[in-house]
């Protein structure tokens, strides 16, 4: 694999005032959220660092993780930087610098972004004081060479960027590591491409101050002038199943924990590729998905117990919601379903989150 040290850079003088930017890329279940917070716990706590979150649907669960760490953050939902939300991403970056005066602005951009609108948008704010730094790319080890096949977005972001980050290689063999560092150099022979190891993150040294050459201005100009735009993209590639539940305080309403995690485990990782949101459920997560024990007390028995719920192509996590519980007094249900070909598990979902028809909202790409 390349070595960063080869890495080539364009000592840009930036300015001590200017802040630096890094996106960071990658398909639905990637993993980009874990990678980004093992990695801030190796900065200092003095360097201040914010993260602005682009979520795909509105549950905000990776958002929830993340304030879970205690990081700064800014949440944009329903929608994608590069093609919805394009213009607000500006404004969002702009409130971050005002309101935390930040060192470095992390980006995590939805699993469906192109990178090339989203790095244009931050080269067009260098004359406001931010800096594009780097474009970083997490690849699944385990399933990129699934949807590599099919997903026009997952090529283009393996395509451009300054930095692979090979993402859950420990769950693979050695020959199937080898047949994805193919199927990726195929699309990318000369990035570098570095392992990120599930218990130690990388160095912060690695990844910043990289200094991209990636999307000038005046490939922009160029792009626009002889390409079509791509709106709403994301709703063209990947179908999308949205349950929203209100908790009225009864007992009766929480959903059981066993049949939850039955539904979970039922669910076939090539055609669903995430589910993630926050449920109300009736007892504690004690199997082997829990991501940390949560002890009961009165207080949580009397209305169920929220759980962060991460699925992401048939591996699952329950991370318990303990900070600003108050912000979720009202949800039982919060979920956002995303994959292919999902009409066929839509009575199997419902029935599972006991969701009636004005309780979910479908977005299909057929």
């Amino acid at each position: 694999m390349a070595a960063v040290a080869n890495q080539h850079r364009s000592h840009t003088v930036i300015s001590s005032a200017t802040i630096p930017v890094t996106v960071f890329t990658g398909f639905l279940g990637a993993g980009k959220t874990t990678a980004i917070l093992n990695i801030l716990k190796r900065v200092n706590p003095d360097y201040n660092i914010v993260l602005l979150k682009n979520e795909f649907g509105d549950a905000e669960t990776d958002s929830a993780l993340a304030q879970e760490s205690h990081i700064a953050i800014t949440e944009m939902t329903n929608g994608c930087l590069c093609c919805v939300l394009v213009g607000q991403m500006k404004t969002a970056l702009e409130e971050m610098k005002e309101k935390y005066h930040p060192d470095r602005i992390l980006i995590e951009t939805s699993g469906s972004a192109f990178p090339a609108p989203i790095a244009w948008q931050i080269r067009e704010m260098e004359p406001a004081g931010f800096h594009l730094d780097a474009i970083l790319t997490v690849i699944d080890c385990i399933n990129f060479c699934g949807y590599e096949d099919t997903s026009y977005t997952a090529r283009l972001q393996a395509q451009y960027t300054d930095l692979i980050l090979l993402n859950k290689w420990e769950q693979v063999s050695e020959r199937q590591l080898d047949i994805v560092v193919d199927y990726v150099n195929e699309l990318n022979t000369d990035t570098p491409k570095v392992k990120v190891d599930k218990d130690t993150a990388i160095d912060p040294d690695v990844i910043f101050g990289l200094d991209t050459n990636l999307f000038s201005l005046s490939e922009k100009a160029t792009a626009d002038a002889n390409q079509p735009p791509f709106p709403d993209h994301h709703r063209q590639e990947v179908d999308l199943i949205e349950i929203r539940r209100a908790w009225s305080g009864n007992l009766s309403q929480l959903l059981d924990t066993s049949s939850f995690i039955n539904l979970l485990k039922q669910l076939p990782k090539d055609d669903v590729y995430r589910v993630k949101g926050i449920v109300r459920l009736s007892n504690i997560v004690t199997d082997e998905a829990s991501t940390q024990p949560c002890s009961p007390d009165a207080s949580a028995s009397e209305c169920g117990y929220l759980y962060i719920v991460n699925h992401a192509f048939g591996r699952y996590t329950f991370t318990p919601l303990l900070s600003q519980p108050q912000k979720h007094n009202e949800t039982l249900v919060k979920l956002v379903v995303m994959g292919q070909q999902l009409r066929m598990y839509l009575p199997q979902i419902s029935n599972g989150t006991s969701a009636t028809d004005n309780e979910i909202a479908t977005y299909w790409t057929h």
